[in-house]
């Protein structure tokens, strides 16, 4: 029973790469700058961001979104090269379930980036604006992923 349901994450997780690979629009790509714009508002009006605070905050999210496209398009030849070895190995269970402990480690790696990008941001705020900042931002990464979704 864990190895169908290992194979059929395996399955929709290939599945979600095709999907996203063939779904690279030019307007979903013109997005980013919209998303980052929102966010700077959000830390500006909300959280009360100074203009040095936001040039701070611009950085980091530049040196982010580097460092995690450069992650997104390693994962994306790492699945492609384990749908390969999967396929001359004759879909082993061995083999899927190492296709699955690397995908899961790759994947904690990102959120690992990810938690500390916002962790940085988090450190830009002074202790007057860090009640707003842990009590509101979570509400604007759901906004944010909510559009996303539309």
């Amino acid at each position: 029973m864990l190895l169908i349901i290992i194979g059929i994450l395996l399955i929709s997780n290939l599945a979600l790469v095709a999907f996203f690979m063939i779904n690279k629009s030019e307007e979903k790509r013109g997005t980013r700058g919209d998303r980052k714009e929102m966010i700077s508002h959000f830390l500006q009006k909300e959280i009360g961001f100074t203009s040095q605070q936001i040039q701070q905050y611009d950085s980091l999210s530049i040196l982010h979104h580097t460092k995690v496209k450069a992650m997104f398009d390693q994962v994306r030849t790492n699945k492609e090269n384990q749908f390969m070895q999967l396929t001359t190995e004759n879909f082993a269970d061995s083999s899927i379930i190492n296709a699955a402990n690397l995908s899961a480690a790759r994947q904690k790696e990102i959120d690992i980036v990810m938690f500390n990008h916002f962790k940085d941001i988090r450190n830009l705020c002074t202790p007057e604006q860090l009640p707003k900042f842990d009590s509101m931002f979570y509400n604007v990464l759901n906004k944010r992923n909510s559009e996303r979704k539309k």
